[in-house]
């Protein structure tokens, strides 16, 4: 009865931990074509590096999504660096991708970027 028991047990530790996995590359292959849409959205701009800081898919609102992303140029700075940007955008779902519906303001917090999903500053 115990061999049993153990095994359930290790069963079910197996299936919660392949369902986390599941929802886990769920999100991402939603935030990868997020990030997608944005690198096409400045594929012209010379950009160098595109870092996804923040992905918030709205709660009310199924169809639209918030990114927050940190771009680096190929342009450098004064000091010799080269020029860094923080940049929000606002998406809206299309299909299974997603396209760039307005630039916003930046943030990493969730409150604020559920603010620029319902038209706020």
């Amino acid at each position: 009865m115990n061999c049993f028991r153990a095994r359930t047990e290790r069963y079910g530790l197996l299936c919660f931990l392949l369902l986390l996995v599941a929802l886990v590359s769920a999100c991402s292959s939603k935030q990868e074509r997020a990030r997608k849409a944005v690198e096409e959205n400045l594929k012209n701009n010379g950009v160098r590096e595109l870092i996804v800081d923040y992905f918030h898919p709205a709660n009310s609102m199924p169809d639209k999504a918030y990114i927050a992303v940190t771009v680096t140029y190929n342009q450098g700075t004064s000091s010799g660096e080269f020029q860094k940007e923080y940049l929000g955008y606002i998406l809206k779902q299309d299909g299974q991708n997603w396209q760039v519906e307005k630039n916003t303001f930046y943030t990493k917090d969730k409150d604020r970027a559920e603010s620029a999903l319902a038209g706020g500053k």
